[in-house]
């Protein structure tokens, strides 16, 4: 009798609901199992592969030597086709056993590369020891309401942190270029606000990732990446590119008539916020204006996935940024008239990313 034969003893609706509660109290286990097999290689590996494989030929060609690897690894890779990060086939081997073949599946071409359009460098920056650390000072955060879980746990707020701790710096930086080239290079074949502009500035740019796609589509552009001392001494080298060392909070912003501002408002507080906005106002020319590239929160925490994806986010930044937050369109709009700009404009959404352009004048 097999397992598909069993008497259920549940209804579909206990067994929905009991199971999506199991798997929440388990969810941790996929992300981190993914982190691991990245870091062994196997996702490349599989990626290099004209063939399925199975998990004694993957221990074989990774030349590990334990002798039950290819049992773990099995079990490892099980879980992740069952989520579709990989595809398997259930086939025999020689003495008649249940034997299964892996390759990548439809969710892994985000993680099969280290670098280019991968969210590899994200997931390893997130599970690194020193950003997990903050999630157990979550509950002390909410009630002391002094700082955020991460400096809690580990003295420095994340921006200062990264800066001595060149691990952690890496994957930061290498995640942003990553994230940077996922949703930028889908940007530039859609919008079309660069057009007309002489130098654009992207403000905490990191090593200058963004910049380079904006100034390959616009090579009429001057470009200028403007972030702290330590991140910008590994920018990028690229026509046009100019590397500016320095605070946004400290030093004045490099004067252009586009600002770009991606993924810079959700990282700090609504003060901080109003003040970057009010810099980059005075850094615009009159007929200037500002990109926000961030995710727009919903006032109502729907189910879909835009929504699950953003409030995720949201949390991230909850739990790793000094008082960053998703915020809604309201609240956008909201610190940008305070700032003094006149008018706010959705330029366009990427995947879950949305364009939002602040105009000096109207």
């Amino acid at each position: 009798m097999s397992s598909d034969e069993t008497l259920v003893v549940t209804t579909a609706q206990e067994d929905e609901e009991f199971l999506f509660a199991f798997n929440q109290a388990m969810i941790s286990t996929v992300p981190m199992v993914l982190n691991a097999i990245i870091e062994l290689g196997i996702l490349k590996l599989l990626s290099e592969s004209s063939a399925q494989l199975s998990p004694t030929q993957i221990a074989s060609r990774l030349s590990i030597k334990n002798p039950d690897a290819a049992v773990t690894i099995d079990r490892i890779l099980r879980l992740l086709a069952s989520f579709s990060f990989l595809s398997c086939t259930l086939m025999q081997d020689k003495a008649g056993r249940p034997e299964r073949m892996y390759t990548l599946g439809p969710s892994s071409k985000y993680f099969a590369r280290e670098q280019g359009g991968s969210f590899a460098p994200w997931l390893l920056f997130l599970f690194d020891k020193v950003c997990l650390s903050a999630w157990f000072r979550l509950k002390d955060a909410v009630i002391e309401g002094t700082c955020d879980p991460f400096e809690l746990a580990n003295g420095a707020i994340i921006f200062d942190y990264a800066g001595t701790d060149p691990k952690l710096n890496d994957y930061f930086n290498n995640a942003m270029k990553c994230l940077s080239t996922i949703y930028m290079g889908k940007l530039m074949d859609r919008y079309h606000g660069f057009k007309g502009g002489k130098t654009v500035v992207d403000v905490g740019g990191g090593v200058g990732e963004c910049l380079k796609l904006i100034l390959s589509k616009h090579p009429h552009l001057r470009g200028i990446n403007f972030d702290l001392p330590h991140v910008v001494k590994n920018g990028l080298s690229y026509p046009g590119l100019e590397h500016v060392g320095g605070s946004f909070v400290t030093d004045p912003i490099p004067k252009g008539d586009i600002l770009v501002l991606k993924w810079q408002l959700h990282g700090f507080g609504d003060e901080f916020g109003l003040q970057l906005l009010k810099n980059c106002w005075n850094a615009l020319p009159a007929s200037g204006k500002v990109l926000i590239i961030d995710i727009v929160s919903p006032e109502y925490p729907g189910t879909d996935l835009l929504t699950r994806a953003t409030f995720t986010s949201d949390m991230i930044m909850l739990g790793l940024t000094p008082g960053g937050k998703d915020r809604t369109m309201r609240e956008v709009e909201a610190m940008a008239r305070a700032a003094g700009f006149s008018s706010v404009k959705v330029g366009c959404r990427d995947l879950n990313m949305f364009v939002l352009e602040l105009y000096k004048t109207a």
